[in-house]
């Protein structure tokens, strides 16, 4: 894909390590997402980010709306779908049906976790909470990391009115499986719903 940008992998302390990652936070909590957004949006050397997440597959499309953007903050809705080895973005319902999803509605919303922004405007929100990256939470019950950064965002910006660039893709995971797996095929992480809730609550594992 020839199209002028900086591709910033971050491992957030995954077990084993990810081959290829540019950076890795090296922390031990169970869910470091923004120190790992944090550490690579320090890294970063565009006007730009693009922030997103493993589960989430990025059409060219959105790449290029959000190299066409110029405002302050872009999302995007997103569908579906499953990356294959060979890299193709597959809808079919026998595919969607093995990892784990059979209705016919391919909507999954928009997730305030995919993003463009103006690196500027990260840094001025002060990027991901070093407090609430210390709780180690998943967002569950809007007490995460993205939900904290998303209400920074809300009281600097009040009222604007937010861009929405093309549809983007994400597997099958979490509520959109039949069975709420996190990690179907083994190719995310076995961070459990249920262990989160336990340890919001601060109860042993």
């Amino acid at each position: 894909m020839n199209l002028p940008m900086e591709i910033i992998i971050v491992d957030d302390n995954s077990t084993p390590p990810i081959p290829g990652a540019t950076l890795r936070t090296n922390n031990k909590l169970a869910w470091t997402q923004g120190l790992g957004r944090n550490l690579g949006a320090k890294h970063a050397h565009g006007e730009y980010l693009f922030m997103t997440d493993v589960d989430h597959i990025i059409s060219r499309e959105a790449m290029e709306d959000a190299l066409n953007f110029n405002g302050n903050k872009m999302i995007f809705r997103r569908q579906i779908a499953v990356l294959d080895e060979n890299g193709n973005i597959k809808q079919d319902k026998k595919t969607l049906k093995d990892w784990g999803y059979e209705k016919d509605n391919l909507d999954a919303s928009v997730h305030g976790n995919t993003f463009a922004m103006k690196k500027s405007i990260f840094d001025e929100l002060g990027g991901y909470s070093p407090e609430t990256c210390s709780l180690g939470l998943h967002p569950i019950a809007r007490k995460g990391d993205d939900c904290y950064f998303n209400t920074k965002w809300n009281r600097r910006f009040s009222g604007e009115k937010l861009a929405v660039g093309r549809d983007i893709y994400m597997f099958p995971i979490g509520r959109f499986n039949k069975t709420g797996s996190l990690n179907p095929m083994g190719l995310f992480h076995n961070l459990s719903q249920d262990g989160q809730k336990r340890m919001f609550k601060g109860e042993e594992e």
